[in-house]
């Protein structure tokens, strides 16, 4: 079968998998491949759109599905079942989801909403109450934070704990026990310091915050 696979065009060989309906073939040929070609298939063979990300790994289903134009994303979501779309928007960054999410009706939201973890919902509940056009909607909840009472070792342990998670490993944020932002520093200066060293020693308190509900427009001004 490999042999005959070789010999066809890649539209070729997914047509010919999809076909076989064996879900294991379907999702090993799939996440063999790249997320822009899967995405192309997605939008190429409308067919088979829910099928193709039913039959992938969550997280590459994640990634299929953040890249798909609108309207496409609107009739997977329709297609899948109540678990595989429950997987997929809890798999989803909370930014992409409530991208997602507020292009929709708000009983389509409130049906959504209900297949979210707790965690996730909260977040998600979060950032749709920002006002449209608000930074607060650009924001993203997936971010590495420490305490300025710990040392650069502790830093570091965090980092490799939660660090695959977030979409800014670059900075790392200060917060205090009530959860408000004290400062930012770049992982790079951790690392040109000593393990016991503590971040409090490195605090300089000098950055620029705004306000979620400044529109984008004035953010941008403000960090030129």
């Amino acid at each position: 079968m490999s042999t005959e696979l070789e010999e066809q065009t890649f539209h070729e060989q997914f047509e010919s998998i999809i076909q076989t309906e064996d879900k294991l073939v379907i999702k090993q040929f799939l996440d063999d491949q790249n997320i822009s070609d899967v995405a192309q298939l997605v939008e190429e063979f409308p067919e088979y759109d829910s099928q193709i990300i039913a039959n992938m790994s969550v997280h590459r289903a994640a990634s299929v599905f953040k890249i798909l134009d609108l309207q496409e994303q609107k009739r997977v979501i329709q297609e899948l079942p109540a678990n595989t779309t429950a997987n997929l928007l809890n798999e989803l960054p909370a930014d992409d989801r409530t991208d997602f999410l507020e292009e929709l009706s708000s009983n389509t939201v409130r049906e959504l909403i209900k297949l979210l973890d707790p965690d996730e919902r909260k977040i998600t509940l979060s950032l749709l109450g920002y006002p449209e056009n608000s930074i607060g909607r650009l924001m993203t909840p997936d971010y590495v934070y420490v305490y300025p009472w710990n040392t650069i070792e502790e830093v570091f342990a965090t980092i490799r704990k939660y660090g695959k998670d977030s979409e800014t490993i670059n900075v790392i944020y200060i917060i205090n026990e009530k959860g408000e932002f004290l400062d930012d520093i770049r992982i790079s200066d951790f690392i040109l310091n000593a393990p016991d060293k503590k971040v409090s020693d490195l605090m300089d308190e000098r950055f620029i915050s705004l306000n979620p509900n400044d529109d984008q427009e004035t953010a941008a001004e403000v960090l030129k």
